[in-house]
C-alpha cells in the first residue's frame, strides 16, 4: 500500500509541475525538457509499482509452492513407512512358516 501511496504523491506533484510550467510560460527549451524529465519519472513510478506488485505476487506462489511440495513429501515420507512396515510384517510371517 506504500508504494502506491507514493505514486500518487508522485503524481500529484508531476501533475502539479508540469501545471506550474505552462502557467509560467517557461521558455520553450525548458518546458520541452522538464515536460521529458515528468513523463520519465512517472514512467520510473509506473514500473516501480508494477515490479513491487509482481514481486509480491512472484512470492505468493513460490510460498503456495513450496507448501504444497511439503505436503506431497510428507505423504511420500508416510508412504515409504507404510510399505517398511508392510514388508517387514511380510518377512516376519516367511520367517515363521519357514521355521
Amino acid at each position: 500500500m506504500n508504494e502506491i501511496k507514493i505514486a500518487f504523491f508522485g503524481l500529484i506533484a508531476l501533475f502539479i509541475t508540469a501545471i506550474l510550467f505552462w502557467l509560467l510560460d517557461e521558455p520553450e527549451t525548458i518546458q520541452d525538457k522538464e515536460i521529458e524529465i515528468i513523463i520519465g519519472l512517472g514512467i520510473g513510478l509506473l514500473i516501480l509499482i508494477l515490479d513491487r506488485r509482481a514481486d509480491r505476487q512472484l512470492r505468493k506462489k513460490i510460498h503456495q509452492q513450496h507448501e504444497l511440495i511439503e505436503r506431497m513429501h510428507k505423504t511420500l515420507h508416510e508412504q515409504h513407512e507404510m510399505i517398511k512396515k508392510m514388508h517387514k510384517i511380510s518377512s516376519n510371517r516367511n520367517d515363521s512358516r519357514i521355521k
